[in-house]
């Protein structure tokens, strides 16, 4: 691997001596790396066996984000694929700072100005991913549709697939959908969002700066994002209290959440196994 980084630092143009190289741990998806050479400091991150397209996909969406011009992104320098060893990399601005009382403040304002970038139907012009998953976009103005067809659907079909939703599971969740407009609303305004905010997927940059990365944007209902944040928690009240002196959220929110944190659990289902078969089973109850 520590070819393939200097490899990749030599097509940046950075010739220079690595001076320390530290594998950041926290991550379930890709290897990350602290690399400081002579000439700068970079975040690194790299996966094998992946598609050529695997981190192209996530740079199109810290551009997105930055071209929102609501959050704070990390610089990127480039992204890399060796075909050989079919492993891709992303070189990104080293971000590093301490955290002030200010800062889920502003990361708060910030996610709800985010939430106020809207388009006219929901979706992306390309399909991305959602941890190493496949996230399959395209557009639709109706929101239910959306959800159904190329969020739930698309897990319930790769979960028959891999043997993870079966039996009650599968009937109850195919019942679910057949039945969304009863919980969702059919035309709330297609927010941008992060698409994969959970605690690991934002940083502290220099004088408390919230910087978000690795991102699974579409335009949506904002609703999913804020049910995401609070699915494994991580965030503080000063969060959602910022967020709401924006853009507050409705009463019925709260019926709505379980449906929304649903799509994420079923991700983590796919991709991890039973140990979140439990969520998803009591959120199925719940509504069916």
């Amino acid at each position: 691997m520590r070819n393939l980084l200097t490899q990749s630092l030599k097509q940046l143009g950075d010739t220079s001596s690595i001076i320390h190289l530290q594998t950041i741990h926290g991550g379930c998806i890709n290897q990350a790396y602290y690399v400081q050479t002579e000439k700068r400091e970079y975040f690194i991150k790299a996966n094998e066996k992946v598609s050529p397209d695997f981190f192209k996909k996530e740079v199109t969406g810290l551009r997105i984000l930055q071209q929102s011009r609501t959050v704070n992104v990390p610089e990127i320098f480039g992204e890399f694929y060796f075909e050989q060893e079919q492993a891709a990399m992303l070189l990104m601005e080293w971000i590093q700072g301490d955290k002030s009382e200010k800062t889920e403040v502003w990361l708060g304002h910030q996610l709800a100005l985010l939430h106020q970038t809207t388009e006219k139907a929901f979706g992306l012009d390309e399909d991305n991913y959602l941890g190493s998953l496949p996230q399959i976009n395209g557009w639709d103005t109706n929101w239910v549709s959306f959800y159904r067809d190329k969020r739930l659907k698309v897990q319930l079909e790769l979960g028959i697939q891999r043997k993870r939703i079966t039996g009650q599971r599968l009937k109850k969740l195919e019942k679910l959908m057949a039945n969304l407009s009863q919980w969702l609303p059919k035309n709330p305004s297609p927010s941008l969002i992060h698409g994969d905010l959970w605690s690991g997927n934002w940083l502290v940059g220099p004088h408390g700066k919230p910087y978000l990365i690795d991102p699974a944007v579409y335009y949506a209902h904002h609703e999913i994002e804020l049910a995401f944040t609070e699915l494994y928690g991580g965030f503080s009240e000063r969060l959602y209290q910022a967020y709401q002196n924006i853009q507050p959220l409705p009463l019925d929110y709260q019926d709505r959440k379980p449906l929304y944190q649903l799509y994420y659990l079923l991700v983590h289902l796919n991709l991890f196994g039973e140990g979140y078969g439990q969520s998803v089973d009591q959120i199925l109850h719940r509504y069916v």
